[in-house]
């Protein structure tokens, strides 16, 4: 018997327990407390109403600003790559370093050009002793058939030989100029003023008109590139400014290029606009492009009418000869005045400056 009612008591004891532990965790969620609507409270008193500035709660039509998810890029980004194959022997520079335009960034192995290069001068050297002999029994057998001592044909033989000399001569002096100017492409330089995006070949690598070494791009005239809803992209013309947000700066854009047609996949029209120049702006960084498209009707309220505690925002409701706490919900601001998407109704009056 005493073991049944020891039982039983313990299973009170537990009973009771998780009861106040449920009731515990319940008063620290806040239950026992009266919920408040977000957007639409005020306060329970009724202030005297002080004298001040008061406005009323509007409807009005305003633009629709929207804002699409860009990118920064550069304006012009280049592949450095030799026209022939040749193995690369060192890279001046890093991913990262600002280059100048005609600077010398890749050395390549030129031995083999440069071998062309003699064997070039050599045949120039032979085929100019050639025209020159050639030319001498021309001049010859021009003067001993002025003589009568030579026949005809062998005069124009021999000029044919003089004419054949100068043109060898001339081949040759132009394959020297051809592996010159192979040798001199040797060390890959910056087409234009930027910086090294990347590098695709190490020292000791095999470089060609398919294996490229370096990647550069241009740092002047960024653009910020976004595609844009088709409805919004019928609004844009070549010319016209958009506002574009990179980090916490704002910039103007003027549009350069509307894709002709929107992507079947997406429904979006790809867009390019110039910014201005900035060193600090790196290709690759996120932007916001805004643009306006459509109007909407709005509630607007001064934005001096509305105070801010923290996250939450309220006004000064007239109502009663007093004034009540009303806590909104607002929106954009426009011109001085700040949409108003909760908390408010079209005609309410609102205290915008009390006098002290």
């Amino acid at each position: 018997m005493t073991t049944s009612e020891d039982s039983h008591s313990l299973f009170l004891y537990a009973f009771v327990s998780i009861g106040a532990l449920v009731l515990l965790l319940v008063w620290m969620q806040g239950g026992f407390y009266s919920k408040v609507a977000p957007g639409t409270a005020q306060a329970a008193e009724v202030r005297p109403q002080r004298s001040g500035i008061s406005a009323t709660v509007v409807r009005k039509s305003l633009e629709e600003t929207r804002s699409w998810p860009g990118t920064v890029t550069a304006r012009a980004v280049a592949q450095l790559a030799p026209k022939l194959t040749a193995r690369v022997l060192d890279i001046t520079v890093k991913s990262g370093d600002g280059v100048k335009s005609g600077q010398l960034l890749v050395r390549l192995d030129d031995r083999e050009w440069q071998a062309r290069v003699n064997q070039a001068r050599s045949a120039l050297a032979a085929a100019q002793a050639e025209a020159a002999r050639a030319q001498a029994d021309a001049r010859r057998l021009q003067a001993l058939y002025e003589k009568e001592a030579a026949t005809r044909q062998s005069w124009e033989t021999a000029q044919a030989a003089a004419r054949a000399g100068s043109a060898r001569a001339a081949e040759a002096r132009a394959a020297i100029e051809e592996s010159e100017s192979r040798l001199a492409e040797s060390g890959l330089r910056a087409p234009f003023d930027g910086s090294v995006v990347a590098w695709l070949l190490d020292p000791g690598d095999l470089a060609g008109p398919a294996a490229p070494v370096l990647t550069l791009q241009s740092l002047q005239k960024p653009r910020v590139e976004a595609d844009v809803p088709a409805a919004c992209a019928a609004l844009l013309v070549p010319g016209q400014v958009l506002g574009a947000r990179i980090g916490e700066a704002r910039y103007d854009v003027a549009v350069e290029e509307i894709a002709p047609a929107a992507d079947p996949r997406s429904r979006t029209v790809h867009i390019k606009a110039a910014l201005p120049p900035q060193r600090d702006l790196q290709p690759g960084a996120f932007a916001w492009v805004d643009q306006a498209c459509g109007r909407s009707e709005r509630l607007v309220v001064p934005v001096a009418a509305v105070s801010r505690s923290g996250q939450l925002e309220s006004v000064r409701l007239l109502s009663g000869g007093g004034t009540l706490l009303r806590h909104v919900r607002t929106g954009k601001v426009h011109d001085g005045e700040v949409e108003v998407l909760s908390g408010l109704d079209e005609g309410d009056s609102v205290l915008v400056e009390a006098a002290p």
